[in-house]
C-alpha cells in the first residue's frame, strides 16, 4: 500500500513534531520523515529511537525534495520561518503547521503566495513533556485535529493533510482561522494562564508543605510546567482573543467574590450549578 505522502519534513522535533513522525510512520501514511531541529542530542535522540528516518540541522536543505512540510516550531518561529521554507521546497509541497494560534500564520501563508498549498492545523493533544523524548506514538489517537482552511487552498492539499491526521488516529473538524483562535483562547489558553496565576499567587504565601497540596491544585496547576517561551509567543500572537477570555473569567470571578464577602448562597449556589451543568455536558 503506496503512503498518503512520500517525503514529509518536519520542522521542530518536539513532543508534537516528533510524536506525528513516529505515528505516520507506523501507520504508512507517510513513507519517509525527515526530522529537523537544532539540539544535537534531541535529533541524535529522534534517529536513535525510529522517531524520524533522518535528521538535519538545515531546515532549508530538508525540504528540497518532500512532498509535505509540517511547521512544528513554536507559533512565532514557524510564522517567521515560512516564507523562507516556501522558496527552498519544490512547487509540489504542501504545507502545515501544529500551532495553537493559526490567524498569523494563515495570513503569513497568503503573502508568501502559498495560500493554495497551506492547511493550517492545530491538534488538541500534548503535555508538559518537552522534546523528542516525550514523543508518544499513540498521542494523536481519538484526539481532535482542527483544520482551518482558507477558501484559496486547494481541496487536494487539504484532502492529504486530513488523511495523514486521520491515519493516526485523530478525530479532524474544520474551522476558520478566526474562529479557532477565538475559541482556544477560552478552552486552552485561558486554562493554562489561570494555572500560572495560580501557581504563582500560592508561591507569593510563602512555603507550604507539599503534603498540604490536594489533588485539586496539583491537577489545576499541572500547566505551569509548560515550556514558557511557547507561552510568551502565544500570548503575543493571539492576544486579542485570550484578553477577551480573560476579561470574561474576571468578570464571573468578581461575581463569585461578591457572593463571598456579602454570604450569598443563593448566589453562589447558582454559579456552581451553572458550573456542573457546563461540566456535565462536556463530559456526556
Amino acid at each position: 500500500m503506496n503512503p498518503i505522502v512520500r517525503r514529509a519534513a518536519v520542522i521542530g522535533t518536539g513532543s508534537i513534531g516528533a510524536s506525528l513522525a513516529v505515528a505516520a510512520r507506523k501507520a504508512g501514511a507517510i513513507g519517509h520523515v525527515i526530522g529537523v531541529g537544532r539540539g544535537r542530542a534531541n535529533l541524535a535522540h529522534a534517529i536513535d529511537s525510529g522517531l524520524v528516518d533522518e535528521v538535519s540541522e538545515n531546515p532549508f536543505a530538508a525540504v528540497a525534495d518532500v512532498d509535505l512540510v509540517v511547521l512544528a516550531t513554536p507559533v512565532d518561529s514557524a510564522t517567521q520561518l515560512l516564507p523562507a521554507l516556501v522558496a527552498a521546497a519544490p512547487e509540489r509541497a504542501i504545507f502545515t503547521d501544529v500551532g495553537s494560534v493559526k490567524q498569523p500564520i494563515v495570513e503569513a501563508a497568503v503573502k508568501c503566495g502559498v495560500a493554495e498549498r497551506f492547511v493550517g492545523g492545530h491538534p488538541i493533544a500534548g503535555g508538559t513533556g518537552t522534546g523528542a523524548i516525550a514523543a508518544d506514538v499513540d498521542l494523536f489517537r481519538g484526539r481532535t485535529v482542527v483544520l482551518t482552511p482558507t477558501p484559496e487552498v486547494a481541496a487536494g492539499a487539504c484532502a492529504i493533510v486530513r488523511e495523514v491526521w486521520a491515519a493516526v488516529g485523530a478525530r479532524v473538524v474544520e474551522m476558520t482561522a478566526a474562529r479557532h483562535d477565538e475559541v482556544v483562547a477560552l478552552t486552552s489558553h485561558l486554562p493554562q494562564f489561570v494555572a500560572f496565576a495560580l501557581c504563582a499567587s500560592v508561591g507569593r504565601s510563602g512555603e507550604i508543605d507539599p503534603a498540604l497540596f490536594g489533588t485539586g491544585f496539583r491537577d489545576t496547576t499541572r500547566l505551569a510546567l509548560s515550556d514558557h517561551d511557547m507561552w510568551l509567543a502565544i500570548a503575543e500572537l493571539n492576544r486579542e482573543s485570550i484578553l477577551q477570555a480573560m476579561d470574561r473569567f474576571a468578570s464571573l470571578w468578581l461575581e463569585l467574590r461578591a457572593a463571598v464577602a456579602v454570604g450569598d448562597t443563593a448566589a453562589l449556589r447558582r454559579i456552581f450549578q451553572e458550573a456542573r451543568d457546563r461540566k456535565a455536558r462536556l463530559s456526556a
